[in-house]
């Protein structure tokens, strides 16, 4: 065959209906939504507190309890996002880490925002609170953390609110 190939495309959307259950998680998600609380799980066997929650314990596989824990935590690890998805998109520059609340043994990816974002707000042992989205679903992108010398700025703001 002596042609060039050539690549024929067809733009399209595929929209899709979807309902999907958090199952063992789903006590996470209402809690958030309905009562701005973060719960994790405490091992009943070794006592580790996790954050994201585990029915069960990922060392020692033994069931968990729900624990509630502090709003507030330190930057274990971070990075700033430049590109993203249409969701987010309003929100660049922003950042993202992983969170060790304080009474949890684990961290949380979760984002990071901060006005006029640069390095050295977002570093590793920033202390951080959450600021939660007045309007929420019961999704992770119900709440964010923000600097501690931030958090009156941000729950001033009408779209946010503060924990309990």
């Amino acid at each position: 065959m002596s042609e060039e190939f050539q690549d024929h495309q067809i733009r399209d959307v595929i929209k899709i209906n979807y309902k999907y259950t958090m199952g063992g998680q789903s006590k996470f998600f209402i809690e958030l939504k309905n009562n701005k609380r973060l719960l994790g799980t405490k091992c009943t066997k070794c006592g580790k507190t996790w954050m994201p929650p585990r029915i069960n314990c990922s060392d020692c596989y033994e069931p968990a309890d729900w624990v509630e824990l502090q709003q507030t935590g330190t930057i274990e690890v971070s990075t700033i996002v430049w590109y993203t998805t249409s969701a987010f998109i309003k929100a660049i520059p922003y950042g993202v880490g992983y969170i060790k609340l304080d009474g949890a043994e684990t961290a949380l990816l979760q984002g990071i925002f901060s006005e006029n974002l640069v390095p050295s707000k977002i570093k590793k042992g920033k202390r951080v609170k959450v600021v939660f989205n007045k309007r929420r679903y019961g999704k992770m992108t119900d709440f964010f953390f923000v600097p501690d010398e931030e958090y009156d700025k941000w729950i001033a703001k009408p779209e946010y609110e503060g924990g309990l």
